[in-house]
């Protein structure tokens, strides 16, 4: 293979970057996003079977060839950043910051989980709703930490 062509999984990741771009919004478009994003930065949970069912044949053969490359230890995070770059995404998450508005339903929505802890009784939903509210905090921290979060 000539060195100066890309392998099949760049070429994948450009093709996957042009979708995301093209059409971010769509199911498939935000499918291949949060794939994307998980392999980058391993913080976003992709279910396999949602990413699956909203993309068509020849997007899902380009997400078959960047997997296959990242589990045999060939795709390189330099490769994934390319992508996001391409498809927009890093530009799009520095200027996303949540709203003052979002910022207030987060608030509400940890108290009212807050209220539900205190009145199911002990047992699995309970267990369920604690780990939730765990969950509410440490979003809660790295919320504080992203800069431009209104306090």
């Amino acid at each position: 293979m000539d060195p100066a062509q890309p392998t099949r999984h760049e070429q994948a990741l450009t093709r996957l970057a042009h979708a995301i771009r093209d059409n971010p919004d769509t199911g498939g478009g935000v499918q291949l996003r949060r794939f994307l994003w998980s392999l980058y930065n391993q913080h976003h949970l992709v279910n396999l079977w949602t990413l699956v069912s909203r993309l068509d044949g020849p997007h899902s053969q380009l997400v078959a060839d960047v997997l296959s490359a990242a589990l045999v230890g060939n795709l390189q995070e330099t490769d994934i950043k390319r992508a996001l770059l391409v498809a927009g995404e890093m530009k799009r998450w520095d200027e996303t910051q949540p709203s003052t508005e979002t910022m207030q339903r987060f608030e509400e929505a940890e108290h009212t989980v807050e209220a539900l802890v205190r009145s199911v009784p002990p047992g699995r939903p309970h267990t369920a709703l604690v780990r939730l509210l765990r969950g509410f905090a440490e979003a809660k921290a790295d919320l504080k930490e992203s800069p431009g979060v209104p306090s």
